[in-house]
């Protein structure tokens, strides 16, 4: 079995977003940050993402905040230099990263009117878009189990959803019925959620209390793609990352290595 505590693709990073270019789509009010495949959740070094949900009056947002970092870093070196050179140190943090491509990091997820719009930020530009997915769309079954997580109150709470079985840890002393990635629908705060695989987890590291405003890119150039589509070039690029990409070696001849893959939809 693939260990998704130590994945990454073999892709290098992607091109920059420039934050110069976002908009502004809502005030924050709860900002709950998530580590991603935490060796040690008090040690952001050990994530391999950190995330952050933000909740606002009409909408919501999921987003990296170690690419946020990133993008915000290269941003200000090519607003003073004009560049598109950059240092190893603005690539995004994160465990084994060293700036490789990872889609649960350059999805930025936006919730709103019952909607999840998910805009994919790939390796191949023809392959980035949006598509959107009924939002609070779990089937949970709560069930009687409880636990103190991250110093809160919770009850499990299990779903099948595409394609795997999660568990769910919830705190009503939270009371929004939200969580990472596209998991909600519980009538409170997921602390905690995670496949039966446990090939990925996601854990609450924080909930803070803002008024903020909520940013988004203007994604210009995004155009609607199929869901399918995305997640078919995101198993061929991670499956065989060289012939996806053209690759090859010195003489001349497509580089085929395959690498093992467990996404986390699988259907």
């Amino acid at each position: 079995m693939v260990l998704a505590q130590n994945k990454q693709s073999k892709i290098g990073y992607v091109a920059m977003s420039n934050t110069d270019n976002y908009v502004t789509i809502d005030t924050a009010i709860i900002r709950v940050w998530y580590a991603l495949n935490a060796l040690d959740i008090r040690d952001e070094n050990s994530y391999i993402d950190w995330q952050i949900l933000e909740v606002g009056s009409h909408c919501n947002k999921y987003y990296s905040y170690f690419v946020w970092e990133s993008d915000s870093l290269r941003t200000v070196d090519y607003r003073t230099k004009r560049s598109s050179e950059f240092s190893r140190e603005q690539l995004p943090r994160g465990r084994n990263g060293k700036g490789n491509w990872n889609e649960l990091q350059y999805h930025v997820l936006i919730a709103e009117n019952g909607v999840m719009r998910t805009y994919n930020r790939e390796r191949l530009p023809e392959y980035e878009g949006y598509y959107d997915e009924p939002y609070l769309n779990q089937q949970w079954t709560l069930t009687q189990d409880t636990a103190i997580i991250g110093g809160y109150h919770c009850q499990k709470a299990t779903c099948h959803y595409h394609g795997r079985d999660f568990e769910a840890w919830f705190t009503p002393e939270v009371p929004i019925k939200y969580g990472p990635w596209k998991f909600g629908g519980l009538p409170g705060l997921i602390v905690k959620v995670y496949d039966t695989d446990h090939l990925y987890t996601f854990e609450c590291t924080n909930v803070e209390h803002v008024s903020q405003p909520m940013f988004r890119s203007k994604y210009a150039r995004r155009r609607p793609i199929k869901r399918e589509t995305v997640l078919k070039f995101e198993r061929k690029i991670n499956e065989c990352p060289g012939r996806t990409l053209g690759w090859r070696d010195m003489d001349g001849n497509i580089i085929s290595k395959t690498y093992p893959y467990e996404p986390l939809e699988l259907e």
